[in-house]
């Protein structure tokens, strides 16, 4: 159990007792978890991911995405975790976003809390994994896996090239890495002409990466604020910001938000509401004119005098009409 994501057991165990929730709780059904989980929680937030709230039993903690501090007395972050995939499926992972205030080249977005980190850490493991791996098939997957993490990028271009130069020479013998022939392929990587030249790239990258991070200032983003779903309609959408507490230390004037279906790209001077510190510590934000059963995203920028802060991303999806009035909705 990656025990960056975890807590022990022990621990779990002697603060649930404390705190009384062996009673109102759930046992988790993963064998190498079986946390007690609060009776209103629908998912083990110990184990699960965020998004499908599923657990995975082989637990490789390089096939996901933790929000967690990056940084010394960070206090900013959630500690829950999601599938890369999920999080690809849910589009949470931003290369070269457009506009200059959403610009975030290299990040993913927490699904829970909407903080947004850097991806570098879990690029380099799937490049960590494709040096070591033993199987064609989880070789090719981890190329492809790092590829799509920054597909499109400019901020990490140097590091994306070598990463490309490895698929193009594994495609030259297996197809292409996304296909089935690759996906299904179980030979063994020594047996692969390209093999070392592969992991030879791969370990290239990871050095470079090691040295561009020490090096160059990341400028790591920090969280502009949490959202609360107050209330969500067939065709609007109740929402309120959650301040963090450095929120004032940090000198934040404001907050500006952004309302868009999925797949569509904010333009930057189209935000949707401008609140102050004030207004968005009192208000409950009122989105309307929407349109059922669609996911929708919320964006939101901290501003300072000197200009953008934070950045925080969270979506939902409009109800249906008809099961809404079924359920007694107005």
């Amino acid at each position: 159990m990656d025990t960056k994501r975890k807590i022990s057991h022990s621990r779990k165990k002697q603060q649930q007792e404390a705190d009384g929730d062996i009673t109102n709780s759930w046992i988790c059904k993963n064998p190498s978890c079986r946390a007690n989980v609060p009776l209103d929680d629908s998912y083990c937030k110990w184990c699960s991911c965020c998004v499908c709230h599923a657990f995975d039993k082989t637990n490789d903690p390089t096939l996901w995405l933790v929000c967690e501090s990056e940084k010394p007395n960070d206090v900013e972050f959630c500690g829950l975790s999601c599938h890369v995939e999920c999080a690809f499926r849910k589009d949470i992972v931003w290369v070269n976003a457009t506009g200059n205030l959403m610009k975030l080249d290299g990040y993913f977005c927490c699904y829970s809390c909407g903080k947004v980190s850097d991806i570098l850490g879990c690029w380099k493991k799937q490049l960590v994994a494709a040096k070591d791996a033993r199987r064609i098939d989880v070789l090719c997957y981890r190329i492809e896996l790092s590829y799509r993490l920054l597909d499109g990028t400019s901020r990490f271009s140097e590091l994306h090239e070598i990463v490309k130069d490895a698929k193009s020479k594994l495609e030259v013998e297996v197809g292409p890495i996304d296909g089935p022939s690759a996906r299904n392929n179980l030979g063994i990587v020594s047996r692969l002409p390209v093999a070392m030249q592969v992991q030879e790239l791969s370990s290239f990258a990871i050095r470079r990466a090691e040295y561009w991070s020490t090096s160059v200032a990341r400028g790591l983003v920090p969280a502009a604020c949490r959202f609360d779903f107050i209330d969500v309609a067939p065709r609007q959408v109740i929402l309120r910001l959650i301040e963090h507490s450095s929120a004032e230390e940090r000198g934040v004037k404001g907050y500006r938000l952004w309302c868009d279906k999925k797949g569509e790209t904010p333009e930057d001077d189209q935000f949707d509401t401008d609140l102050s510190r004030g207004e968005a510590q009192r208000m409950r934000i009122l989105f309307s004119d929407l349109e059922p059963c669609k996911e929708y995203i919320f964006r939101v920028v901290s501003y300072t005098r000197a200009g953008v802060l934070g950045h925080s991303i969270a979506g939902c999806f409009t109800k249906s009409v008809e099961i809404f009035q079924r359920s007694g909705g107005n």
